[in-house]
């Protein structure tokens, strides 16, 4: 099946804690964050076009090291059909498969949920607050994105995968303790929320190259405030430390 592939990285250990993963990044997205960091994954018509199948060949000449993929983007979910088509052959390999959604496409997570034994969803602010999701999104005239994240946080904590909530911490936006821990409340049923630190090389807006990036000790502080409401695993990703352990 035919697909818009943004690249692949054919050795990761950040995406999913304790494998050695290839991580395929489908092309396109149907949000624009301001604070993008991942600016050339947006557009529909960018990357190339790829095929599953030359896909598969490939992840497959890159074991016996890895035995895991994850699917990420741009949003893998804007190229349902290939990502799924993508996750069943990968996982009639045998490997281990993993996505990374901002969850908008509810009723596409629930096809693929099957083959997945790691969900992670990013929630980019309070679920309760669709007009501060909007803002942070980039979504202002979207409706009812927050109902299907929600969703999509309902079928994947129900699922077999195990499910991480992830934040990316952005100055004037989320960067709150009481946003936090409201994001706290939000993904209760989860079994990790990571918090990461927003970087500002490179934005879909200019304008938030200029805001500095939160540092590991307002990283932890922030994770403190959603264990507080009764969270047990969070974790912070920086580049000064790496992957911690709250």
């Amino acid at each position: 099946m035919k697909f818009r592939l943004m690249g692949i990285t054919n050795l990761s250990t950040v995406d999913w804690p304790g494998k050695l993963v290839t991580v395929v990044f489908f092309q396109g997205c149907d949000l624009r964050c301001p604070w993008c960091q991942n600016v050339e994954g947006i557009s529909p018509s960018g990357g190339k076009e790829a095929d599953t199948d030359e896909v598969i060949e490939h992840i497959k000449g890159l074991g016996p090291i890895v035995d895991t993929l994850v699917v990420t983007g741009g949003e893998p979910l804007f190229q349902p059909e290939a990502c799924l088509e993508l996750l069943k052959k990968a996982k009639g390999l045998g490997f281990y498969c993993a996505i990374e959604t901002n969850g908008g496409n509810s009723q596409a997570l629930k096809r693929l949920l099957p083959y997945l034994d790691f969900v992670v969803i990013d929630i980019k602010a309070p679920l309760n607050d669709p007009k501060l999701y909007a803002q942070v999104t980039g979504q202002m005239q979207k409706t009812g994105l927050t109902d299907k994240i929600k969703e999509s946080l309902k079928l994947a904590i129900t699922s077999k995968a195990e499910v991480e909530a992830r934040t990316t911490v952005v100055p004037t936006l989320n960067d709150d303790e009481r946003i936090i821990a409201r994001i706290a409340n939000d993904v209760k049923g989860v079994d990790c929320l990571r918090l990461q630190q927003f970087r500002n090389q490179c934005t879909l807006d200019p304008s938030f190259q200029k805001l500095p990036m939160p540092n590991r000790e307002r990283l932890l502080k922030l994770a403190r405030a959603a264990k507080r409401e009764g969270l047990k695993n969070v974790k912070i990703f920086t580049v000064e430390g790496g992957l911690e352990t709250v």
